[in-house]
């Protein structure tokens, strides 16, 4: 999915079509801010692409250390989702399809969310079984 939206954002870069009200660069400027705006998106794809191969890895060999990346940019992209949810419906309220887009966004945010609940709760697994139990036995 990542490689589809960077393709995408590339060819809007280039100037393609990005009338489409849904689309997080809709009033973005083509030479300005379209652009500053498209490179950061990219960036961050970039890392969240990285960060779900260290991820796989990571669950893979019990390292919860690869883990934390893929929470961490997973996690910012949910409250991205979540405020851009929030301008389509304070900006756009009046519009149905809109509205629609909100709606359709905030269940792929609870999609996320979901997702990365699953990731956290397998990050404290891994953290519980490589916690070290020490007791100790002598009484003072």
């Amino acid at each position: 999915m990542s490689l589809v939206l960077i393709i995408f954002i590339c060819y809007q870069m280039d100037g393609g079509d990005s009338t489409q009200l849904w689309n997080p660069l809709f009033e973005a400027d083509v030479r300005g801010s379209l652009q500053v705006f498209g490179i950061i998106f990219i960036c961050i794809l970039v890392i969240l692409i990285a960060s779900s191969v260290l991820m796989v890895i990571g669950i893979n060999i019990w390292m919860r250390g690869f883990i934390l990346p893929w929470l961490i940019t997973m996690g910012l992209i949910i409250l991205f989702q979540f405020i851009f949810g929030l301008w389509l419906l304070g900006g756009y309220y009046i519009y149905l399809d809109a509205t629609m887009a909100a709606f359709i966004d905030f269940l792929w945010m609870s999609y996320n969310i979901y997702c990365w609940l699953c990731v956290l709760s397998q990050y404290q697994i891994i953290l519980e079984m490589q916690s070290p139990n020490i007791e100790i036995l002598i009484e003072y």
